[in-house]
């Protein structure tokens, strides 16, 4: 089978329209008088805010983190809003995992569509914004020094949704502000190879740090960030975000074992040097369960509708070193999981809440030996004939004030502050770039920031080797990174340790490659799931093309419809 890497020239569903101003009414709609679309300032400013609302809705979002997270079995479920239960069921529509169902009509789909819409459509403002700056009339946005603010967001966004595309998607579209257009203002793009992705991305980020670093410092703009209650990044900040994001990306890649080992760690470390670290700076943006949401904390970290899957179950309550193993994985039918006696301080005894059962789950009340991220609950909430491994008597409570609805716990009102990056998301990365290239003892330092800190466990040291080191980090990401967008799907991935079956990239959306006029393929299911597969059900007729702002728009109000249907399926 042909795969399908264009060579020719293209005009894209996702790009065809997009690159234009939509807000605005013009005759042609793929080639807008640029002079009159941007004759308000204020327009292009409005876009950069928009397109960070789509990114960060994308990035957190039901249908694309919520997933992987239980893809990579952090999270369990078995209900099927966002498709949990196809995607992560065994045995029933698939003898193993089902692979991505990327048929142009199947409800199956939406997963594999959200990044790429919501990403694009975020890189799309970020293009139209850096065109009307830098291109033709050169337009001042206020002022010269707000120009430039608006100026490096729109570069950090572009090369933010560039390097996200890069992790998820075996393949895209490197975008700046020059694409050549046709006679009828149709950007003139090409798929290529996710690894050129990377790098474009890679060069975006720079090109934005340096564009950053240059002149009197700044404050990025509050509604980037949400509605209400916002937090504040100076450019220092930003560029730490920005070498934070780099060093992911070059870290994240791997779809397997393999490939992690052609990762660059000195380059990841180098980056790293520059992050989060000892920032105090947490990167995210405030959940107000209306314009900005963040999907995988405010189910994830839901007692009731979610839960911790045994795997991370039976590691945490055992603690990294082996010392008091509590839960079983997979879940012990009929009784369950006992309630925990962790040495972790994350994990504790499980006790969560003012009252015994106040949520009619079996949780038990704060006794002083409550843990801060996870709680114990005694009752099964899963449907047993869809698989009783999906159960799990333990769940995430860490980010639980954004829980829908809120519990009435003291500040839970459904809404909060959702970091996407921390200082402990970059001490982890710099903390196995370190160790991957010998400073082992850096590196435990590192480690222990929350192994200690946080968890109160032994001190992990340098004299415990490489392997051990390892073993220790891998434990502080399964814990630390827990809901934090998808960071524990792309490190179970790399080290080959998703279940069989288990799609380890998504392809092209089936709107893209049927304008391209190109094979439908997929990617997981019972065939290796890191080769591409074709998916049935093409027939490249009646298509109707629209921009990837209008498609994010649609899917953002399908996945909000789902997640507010307290009646789980």
């Amino acid at each position: 089978m042909k795969l399908p890497y264009v060579t020719r020239w293209v005009g894209v569903v996702g790009l065809s329209v997009a690159l234009g101003c939509q807000s605005l009414d013009v005759q042609n709609p793929n080639a807008p008088d640029a002079s009159r679309a941007f004759a308000d300032p204020g327009a292009i400013a409005g876009l950069i805010s928009g397109g960070y609302k789509s990114w960060f809705n994308a990035h957190g979002g039901f249908d694309s983190a919520l997933l992987l997270n239980h893809m990579a079995d952090g999270l369990t479920s078995s209900w099927n809003n966002f498709n949990i239960r196809y995607y992560t069921s065994e045995g029933n529509e698939c003898p193993v995992r089902c692979g991505w169902d990327n048929r142009p009509t199947s409800s199956y789909r939406f997963e594999i569509e959200t990044y790429w819409y919501g990403y694009y459509g975020a890189a799309s403002a970020a293009i139209d914004a850096l065109g009307a700056i830098r291109n033709g009339k050169k337009v001042v946005i206020g002022t010269a020094a707000n120009t430039k603010i608006i100026e490096v967001g729109a570069q950090m966004l572009l090369a933010m949704s560039m390097a996200q595309i890069a992790l998820n998607y075996d393949q895209g579209f490197v975008l700046d502000e020059n694409i050549p257009r046709d006679a009828n203002g149709i950007p003139q793009v090409k798929l290529v190879g996710r690894a050129v992705v990377k790098t474009a991305a890679i060069a975006a980020f720079e090109k934005a740090i340096t564009l950053a670093r240059a002149g009197p410092n700044f404050t990025a703009p509050a509604e980037w960030f949400g509605k209400t209650s916002q937090p504040s990044y100076d450019r220092n900040g930003l560029v730490k975000v920005m070498r934070t994001m780099e060093a992911e990306l070059l870290a994240y890649f791997p779809r397997n074992g393999a490939e992690a080992t052609q990762v660059s760690w000195q380059q990841v470390a180098a980056y790293a040097a520059q992050g989060l670290s000892n920032s105090g700076v947490d990167w995210g943006y405030f959940h107000d369960s209306v314009e900005f949401f963040d999907g995988v904390k405010q189910w994830g970290n839901d007692i009731t509708t979610t839960r911790v899957d045994t795997r991370v179950a039976r590691l945490i309550t055992d603690g990294p070193d082996g010392e008091a193993a509590r839960h079983q994985n997979p879940w012990p039918e009929p009784d369950g999981n006992p309630q925990p006696n962790a040495f972790d301080h994350r994990v504790g005894n499980g006790t969560w809440g003012q009252d015994d059962d106040f949520l009619g789950v079996g949780t038990l009340r704060w006794d002083g030996g409550e843990g801060t991220d996870f709680a114990y609950a005694s009752a099964a909430i899963f449907r047993p004939a869809r698989g009783q491994y999906h159960q799990s008597n333990l769940g995430a409570i860490r980010y639980s004030y954004l829980a829908y609805p809120g519990y009435g716990l003291p500040g839970e009102d459904g809404t909060g502050f959702a970091p996407q990056f921390t200082p402990t998301v970059n001490d982890l990365l710099w903390a196995e770039a370190l160790i991957e290239t010998g400073s082992l003892a850096q590196g435990a330092d590192l480690i222990n920031k929350t192994r200690v800190d946080r968890g109160n466990l032994p001190a992990a040291t340098a004299a415990q080797g490489k392997a051990e080191l390892l073993k220790a980090l891998r434990y502080e990401q399964d814990v630390e990174l827990f809901t934090l967008s998808a960071m524990n799907y792309y490190n179970r991935r790399r080290i080959d340790d998703l279940k069989s079956g288990t799609a380890r990239q998504m392809p092209v959306p089936a709107k893209e490659l049927q304008v391209l006029q190109e094979e439908l393929y997929t990617f997981g299911g019972p065939t290796d799931p890191g080769t591409p597969a074709k998916a049935p059900g093409v027939d490249g007729q009646g298509r109707r093309i629209r921009n990837v702002r209008d498609i994010w728009a649609e899917m953002e109000g399908y996945s909000r419809q789902q997640a507010r249907r307290r009646n789980r399926n």
